[in-house]
């Protein structure tokens, strides 16, 4: 059934509308969060909490938590953010060495979860990459999502200042009394958010996308800051919008689609900057 067959009919019309809003809240709050993530070289936090997400909802299932994953998995995917911003800052574990930890520690026992738990390997699949039924979007991730891009619009019109100067030097933001550790909180609960609403439609393994290749894209194209987000969010909507609906189209998986065609965004935009750098040494060159 294509995209247009499903908008005529009044039910299909209202869940599709209802996953793609889904989809383009979290798009662009992950986007823009990530901006600062992969600024202050933090990108692999994201795919350390998108494997804890796949932990959270193996731990949810066992639990019975049917119907509640959402719920169950939110606070542990923000505990082990925290855990993970205590181990960096505490100078117990090197930033990269305790993602990778406690992202393998939490996809294992994800994996050893379902396994031991029958009838759920579907579930698993779904989990790891995305789910290819529009269906499963529910009423709680369309609140969550609304709530989400609230939430990131809301910290970054408030508090654009003091992100921008943390983002770019945290040691002077200290020094300036700028409360550094509130501010890597913050953004610790919305991206664990972001995880685990975006995990329904992209899956674990494929959310962390949505976190780094729009905003390298972004930064490709703009030299600011403001540019650098506002690019980041537009691009990550439109990719996640002709991502998903080629899915519908074509019967694929939401999230290897969308992430295609944000992989392949970035890697146009990155192969037509180098060819204008190329033109404009060489204008240079030839100038002297």
């Amino acid at each position: 059934m294509t995209v247009i067959e499903m908008l005529r009919d009044p039910v299909l019309a209202k869940i599709l509308l209802r996953a793609l809003f889904v989809g383009a809240a979290v798009s662009v709050s992950a986007s823009v969060l990530g901006v600062t993530m992969v600024l202050r070289r933090m990108s692999m936090i994201g795919d350390g909490l998108a494997h804890a997400g796949f932990g959270a909802l193996a731990i949810a299932t066992l639990c019975g938590a049917a119907g509640f994953e959402t719920e169950v998995s939110i606070p542990i995917v923000m505990v082990t953010a925290l855990f993970l911003l205590f181990l960096s800052e505490r100078g117990i574990m090197g930033g990269d060495a305790a993602v990778a930890v406690v992202s393998t520690g939490m996809m294992t026992a994800g994996i050893l979860i379902f396994s031991f738990t029958t009838g759920y390997t579907a579930d698993m699949c779904s989990s790891l990459f995305g789910s290819a039924s529009i269906l499963t979007v529910t009423d709680c991730d369309l609140w969550l999502s609304v709530a989400l891009s609230a939430a990131v619009a809301a910290v970054f019109l408030l508090f654009y200042t003091k992100i921008f100067s943390v983002t770019f030097d945290e040691t002077f933001s200290r020094a300036a009394g700028v409360n550094v550790w509130a501010y890597k909180i913050m953004t610790a609960a919305l991206i664990s958010v972001t995880v685990v609403v975006g995990m329904e439609l992209i899956g674990s393994l494929m959310i962390s996308a949505l976190v780094v290749f729009p905003t390298l894209t972004a930064m490709r194209l703009c030299r600011s800051f403001r540019g650098v987000l506002i690019t980041a969010g537009v691009s990550s909507v439109l990719c996640f919008l002709v991502g998903f609906i080629l899915s519908c189209e074509l019967s694929l998986p939401a999230g290897a689609s969308v992430v295609a065609v944000d992989l392949t965004v970035y890697v146009a935009v990155s192969a037509v900057s180098s060819v204008r750098g190329a033109r404009r040494r060489r204008r240079m060159l030839s100038g002297r």
